[in-house]
């Protein structure tokens, strides 16, 4: 999906490793006051291109099975998307595809920019469309034609040339719309948006405005797009976007007026009248109140928000629950009583660095469909998976003591999902990815192994054990819906529960012969409007008798009910479920009595031939349209340079800029880097290569760096009362060139390495000063103190950094830096031995406010020693912008830092984020 990220993150990342090649020994950091985690590329790929009608296709061998299909979906939604818009691309558009989800994250394109709520994304400056392929079929096949439409509206509204933004719902909104299908917990929002009367005005809609919700905005712009077709055509879709186009590059406001005819307002009151009579026969179905009591934490009373998934303990006295924590901004696994609703223990709070994770894995698109948590038998434990380096890892946590019991990385599977322990307790079985096929797994929790027990060419997804643990049952995507299947465990036999063309979510039992399980299904034997299943798609509980193979309906929500649990208790048993109404997550439960309506499971289909999905267009791979791509092949420009301006505590100006070339997979890079503070310039170019764990980039550089002289020992003391500060300002030169490596060890530490040959030039401005300043020095200590010769300078640093930001700066977490840099004595050399450090730490207090430590230290003996100068802005408030310079020396900050304005409406608008 597209990211509002644009390739100049790129160049800023390239720049401030080029800084840190250039100023290895310097504690100078206007520009860049903390180290920044890894973005570790844990796999080398070896990348080929594969050449289509319209597309270049960038694959690596593990997902070469995969290019044939690829390029037949690609090429499918080319076709529909030209013919729709009636518009044609003058360029191949390059589609870097990559095996995993995991894969994908290691991309170069934008670094950083793919966190797992991203499937994948488009990007304006060079048109590149990137993608993992783990998606079952029909739904890659949409995956890529969204991230095509963006492709076609970069190129009919090009992003370089508007003067306002093109609306987030118009870009998501039509790239959803072209996909052609609505997902069933997209369409609940919209419904829910407009029975609950919130459906903003479209003409004025901006980001994602104030909905928690972010898939609303791509939801709303969905059924937007469907309103423009129902109203006027899908000519006047393209009539808006070329209307549209107009108005953000040449600055009108007529978009509307000129392609609909019609005014904003106008719009906004016909499209929200569509959405009303649209979902009208939804009106009276149930509400969660419907229910009862919400078992979900109070809102406003819990740091806890959303409740996205639950798992009831094996007594049914508690609810482990997944929910948001609006203080850390992560997700947490709490205990909630079934009882009273409390919140009995956050297990893993803090955040999730603290614990040894980076954050609790989702399952993807199929969200709350599925389970994320599952209680061994004893009730002691619980199981979910966590995020740590390029996989993921279950967890096994005692939820007496807190303590995790057990780690396991599973690095031989792909985004695992769904934990399920065996009946006792020696085994978990699983979902997960290999090549980029979804099956259930065995995990033996004695000796590590794991075992596939389904390998089929399906989605298998979310296994339920049976209460005698002789069989699962689980969801397989087959002709483009989720059914229920049962997987016989000692003979491998599966057999299809479920049949008919809506969805199934994750089942549990209520008993041996019984499943409860949320399902889109309707009523078989009821006539039912075609629009009000088009509109409706709502997954309601049913059970199904494993015997007879009755179902039987027990709600009709007006959005829907996922994750159902079935809670045991001394007076029976109740299922709990997650609720969604007005934009909020819920839990309540219901006593099974009499059915809202029964059927068979024949009722809606049998067995029979499974047709997977087919795109439109199918492909027959051409051997000479293959070709294995070049290091340097296609490069361009990384979009505009950005450009810094700013003010030192002194009063001085600085500013900076970077010129970057990249390759079309962000890889190889060449970059030209000039910063400025007052006269003084810093010139750097370089190659940068990025494809493999250890980065490395080769540097040529002019710098010239000020700094204050007014220190004893530079100058006869009697002097000293006769300068003032801009009098001794001094010069640092250095012309040379480096070579600097990067190898991460895992997301927070590093080791970093560089060699260099360098000629300095040390000296005061003012030339009377510093031929005073060098006799002196040579009557004092028999020679010069300010260097002026070559340098042959190795370094080897080690640097770790696990620091939470917010928009104000850190939060918590620590970080620091330790370097050792040796010059050898090579002929005429200068030569120097120098240690730095820079440790920092950050403790979180209340929810924004930080007490923050900071020591640094340095010490460079030898022939000619280095020199350091610090003082003012980021690195010792309170003094002289570069006042201390010295061969060794220490400080120490301690700063409490709080909020003073967290926001203020201003006739500027909102402003805040002021902080003492």
């Amino acid at each position: 999906m597209f990211t509002p990220l644009r390739a100049w993150r790129r160049t800023a990342a390239v720049g401030v490793l080029l800084a840190s090649v250039g100023m290895p020994a310097f504690a100078q950091t206007p520009f860049v006051p903390y180290f920044g985690k890894n973005e570790v590329r844990y796999d080398s790929f070896k990348w080929q291109i594969y050449t289509t009608d319209h597309f270049d296709i960038y694959y690596y061998p593990e997902t070469e099975q995969h290019l044939e299909r690829i390029a037949g979906y690609a090429e499918s939604a080319y076709q529909k998307l030209s013919s729709e818009l009636k518009h044609d691309l003058a360029f191949k558009i390059p589609l870097l595809i990559f095996k995993t989800q995991a894969e994908f994250q290691q991309q170069n394109v934008i670094p950083g920019a793919v966190s797992e709520g991203v499937a994948a994304f488009a990007e304006p400056s060079r048109n590149r469309m990137l993608l993992p392929v783990d998606e079952p079929p029909d739904q890659l096949y949409r995956l890529i034609t969204h991230e095509l439409t963006h492709i076609f509206e970069f190129d009919i509204i090009p992003r370089s040339l508007v003067r306002r933004n093109v609306p987030l719902w118009v870009d998501e909104g039509l790239a959803d719309y072209m996909a052609g299908v609505w997902r069933p917990l997209d369409l609940m929002t919209v419904r829910d948006a407009t029975i609950a009367d919130i459906i903003p005005k479209m003409s004025k809609f901006e980001g994602y405005g104030q909905f928690t919700n972010p898939r609303l905005v791509y939801n709303l712009g969905h059924a937007a797009f469907e309103f423009i077709e129902a109203r006027w055509g899908k000519e006047g879709i393209r009539q808006y976007l070329f209307s549209l186009r107009k108005s953000v590059i040449g600055g009108g406001d007529a978009a509307f007026e000129e392609a609909l005819r019609v005014t904003a307002d106008e719009f906004d009151q016909q499209f929200e009248k569509y959405m009303k009579d649209r979902f009208k026969p939804f009106r009276d179905k149930e509400r969660p109140t419907d229910y009862g009591r919400d078992l979900a934490p109070e809102r406003g009373e819990t740091r806890f928000t959303a409740v996205l998934s639950v798992e009831p303990s094996p007594s049914g006295d508690l609810l482990a629950a997944v929910a948001g924590n609006r203080k850390e901004g992560e997700l947490d696994v709490i205990l909630i009583s079934t009882k009273d609703r409390q919140v009995v223990r956050n297990l893993t709070p803090g955040f999730s660095k603290d614990i040894g994770y980076e954050y609790i894995a989702v399952p993807g698109a199929r969200w709350n469909t599925v389970p994320w948590l599952a209680w061994a038998p004893p009730g002691d434990r619980l199981a979910y998976f966590v995020r740590t380096e390029k996989q993921r890892s279950l967890i096994l946590q005692n939820v007496v003591t807190g303590k995790v019991d057990r780690r396991y990385y599973l690095d031989s599977v792909d985004v695992p999902e769904s934990p399920e322990f065996s009946k006792d307790g020696t085994k978990v079985y699983f979902s997960a990815l290999r090549n980029a096929v979804g099956d259930i797994f065995e995990l033996d929790l004695e000796s590590g192994d794991i075992r596939n027990l389904t390998t089929d060419a399906f989605a298998d997804y979310a296994p339920s054990l049976s209460p005698d643990g002789s069989f699962l049952v689980y969801l397989a995507r087959i002709s483009g819906n989720d059914k229920l299947f049962r997987l016989d465990l000692s003979s491998g036999q599966k057999t299809q529960l479920t049949f008919g063309t809506h969805d199934e979510a994750a089942a549990q039992f209520i008993d041996a012969s019984t499943l409860v399980f949320p399902s889109t299904g309707v009523d078989p034997a009821a006539p039912i409007d075609a629009e009000v299943v088009r509109n409706g798609q709502i997954f309601n509980l049913w059970t199904l008798d494993l015997k007879g193979g009755g179902l039987k309906q027990y709600t009709d929500a007006l959005t829907s009910n996922v994750s159902p649990v079935v809670i045991t208790e001394a007076d029976g048993t109740r299922v709990a479920f997650v609720t969604y109404y007005k934009g909020e997550y819920g839990v309540h439960t219901l006593t099974f009595k009499e059915p809202i309506a029964t059927a068979t499971s024949a009722d809606f289909g049998a067995p029979g031939p499974i047709i997977d999905f087919q795109a439109p267009l199918t492909h027959t791979l051409i051997p000479a349209n293959n070709r294995v791509k070049g290091r340097f092949e296609k490069m361009f420009l990384d979009g505009r340079p950005p450009i810094n301006l700013g003010v030192t505590s002194g009063g001085d100006v600085f500013g900076g800029t970077a010129v970057s070339f990249s390759d079309v997979l962000g890889d190889q890079n060449f970059t030209f880097f000039a910063a400025s503070v007052q006269q003084y310039r810093t010139l750097a170019f370089s190659y940068t290569n990025l494809s493999r764990r250890l980065q490395y980039s080769v540097q040529g550089f002019s710098q010239t760096q000020f700094f204050y002289g007014l220190v004893p020992g530079f100058y006869d003391p009697a002097f000293t009362y006769l300068l003032d500060r801009d009098d001794a300002i001094a010069t640092r030169s250095i012309n040379g060139g480096s070579v600097f490596a990067i190898y991460p060890f895992n997301r927070y530490t590093r080791l970093e390495m560089s060699a260099g040959l360098s000629y300095f030039n040390d000296a005061f401005r003012n030339q009377g000063l510093q031929d005073f300043s060098q006799q002196y020095q040579q009557q004092q200590f028999g020679a010069t103190i300010f260097n002026n010769g070559t340098a042959v300078p190795l370094t080897v640093a080690l640097t770790h950094e696990t620091t939470v930001f917010r928009e104000y700066g850190p939060l918590s977490g620590n970080t620091f830096r330790l370097a050792y840099s040796v010059a050898p004595k090579i002929g005429n050399s200068l030569s120097r031995q120098t240690l730095d450090g820079d440790v920092r730490y950050y403790q979180r207090i209340a929810s924004n406010g930080v007490a923050a430590f900071r020591f640094r230290g340095f010490r460079s003996t030898g022939d000619t020693p280095d020199y350091f100068f610090y003082g003012g802005n980021s690195e010792l408030r309170g003094y002289n912008f570069l006042e201390f310079v010295g061969n060794r020396g220490f400080f120490a900050n301690a700063e409490l830092r709080f909020p003073l304005i967290e926001a203020a409406l201003t006739p500027i608008g909102v402003i805040g984020g002021i902080r003492g």
